[in-house]
């Protein structure tokens, strides 16, 4: 008898710690969650990233499938601000929801917007709640911290490293926040045009006068999309463009014809094709403090 409690104990001694330590497992609904989770999360935790890659995560259409696997999820980190539509379509239960954006939901900002068209065919408008939320670098560390929150409760036992990965990831942030701030300044009230209406908590956030029309990157540029600029650069007469990605060669021409030059700053919202998020933020800040040059 006494061999076979023995034995017990020693099973119990292997079999325990298994238990105790049950991984977390997290969805994210974009990828600049999907990253902070990456730079706070430890080895309790499994962060899995689903959106399809080819999509705007705004105005993603889950399949069946990938519905399943958020209602299984332990925690869904959400943007907010009205970015996760499809939710509103589909049972998710509310305890694992992480509003990372609820700190500063009383600042939210509107968005006027009509229906545009992608280049995959998808239509869809930004009328509404602004949802770029990232892009202003410390309502993205409000949005770490939130998660880091979550995070700890989760997993008591990884709560210091937790922390430790938080303070390094806000100093990155603060980092691109200061230089974006020292951009600001510097180029002061000039005005600038964007491609798209994504721009507004950037806009707000390093004081940036901007006005935005409705492109896509790759779209062709036709008569009535040169109309609609010009009508905007008659107000409001900028010489430099923001895209939200690589424009073709033929629209860098088209806006160069009107006396724009053109300057990429992406959200990435989606998995980028090299690098990650951070890469991407610091890319953009290189690119805006090199136009002060020009």
């Amino acid at each position: 008898m006494k061999s076979l409690a023995h034995l017990a104990l020693i099973f119990l001694a292997f079999t325990l710690p298994a238990f105790s330590q049950k991984k977390t497992v997290v969805q994210s609904t974009n990828y600049p969650l999907h990253f902070f989770a990456e730079r706070l999360g430890t080895d309790d935790f499994e962060l899995n990233y689903v959106v399809d890659p080819d999509v705007d995560p705004a105005f993603w259409k889950p399949s069946q499938a990938a519905v399943s696997v958020f209602q299984k999820a332990d925690l869904i980190l959400k943007n907010g601000a009205d970015y996760e539509k499809w939710m509103k379509r589909v049972s998710l239960r509310t305890s694992p929801q992480v509003d990372t954006s609820k700190a500063f939901s009383d600042h939210f900002l509107k968005a006027p917007g009509k229906a545009h068209r992608h280049g995959d065919g998808s239509v869809h408008s930004h009328a509404g709640t602004a949802f770029t939320t990232w892009i202003d670098l410390t309502q993205a560390a409000l949005q770490s911290e939130a998660i880091a929150v979550r995070f700890k409760q989760a997993q008591p036992g990884s709560a210091a490293k937790i922390d430790e990965n938080l303070a390094v990831l806000l100093a990155d942030l603060a980092s691109l926040d200061g230089r974006l701030k020292t951009f600001g300044k510097a180029w002061g009230d000039k005005p600038l045009v964007a491609s798209h209406p994504i721009y507004q908590y950037f806009a707000r956030a390093y004081r940036l006068k901007i006005e935005a029309i409705e492109w896509e990157p790759e779209m062709e540029i036709k008569d009535s999309d040169l109309g609609d600029l010009k009508a905007i650069l008659a107000e409001h007469p900028a010489t430099w463009m923001i895209w939200e990605d690589a424009p073709s060669e033929a629209n860098i021409a088209a806006v160069a014809e009107l006396g724009l030059k053109s300057v990429v700053f992406a959200p990435c919202a989606n998995r980028p094709a090299e690098g990650d998020w951070m890469a991407v933020m610091k890319a953009n800040v290189e690119r805006l403090e090199a136009i002060l040059k020009e």
